[in-house]
């Protein structure tokens, strides 16, 4: 049996709007990069911090990370989240990091940074 999210998340934590944008297709035409298209969908989220130790795998990249979070996507299954996606909830842009998307789960857990603009 796999771990359930449904009918726990909101009792005990509280979730809040957010959109994800993903960025897809893309490539050289005679020389010149063209984007792909972009698509922007709603989702529901639960955040969570992120443990010392999520946060300690992703400062082993190299990269600066101001606030690292945990979120739980849930609100079913969505097969195209991607951990190349961009998020954006509580007014600000965030980068995913790390994805965790089984298809026999009904949620999607994520580590974001925030994107800061330094």
């Amino acid at each position: 049996m796999s771990l359930d999210m449904r009918g726990h998340v909101d009792g005990v934590f509280k979730s809040i709007p957010a959109t994800r944008t993903a960025s897809t297709g893309g490539g050289y035409v005679d020389g010149i990069w063209v984007e792909g298209t972009t698509t922007t969908t709603s989702h529901t989220v639960n955040i969570q911090p992120a443990t010392d130790r999520e946060i300690d795998a992703i400062e082993k990249g190299g990269e600066r990370i101001v606030d690292a979070r945990r979120i739980y996507v849930n609100d079913g299954i969505d097969a195209s989240i991607r951990e190349s996606d961009t998020w954006e909830f509580a007014g600000q842009l965030w980068k995913c990091h790390k994805l965790d998307n089984r298809p026999w789960r009904n949620y999607c857990k994520a580590i974001v940074s925030r994107i800061d603009d330094q």
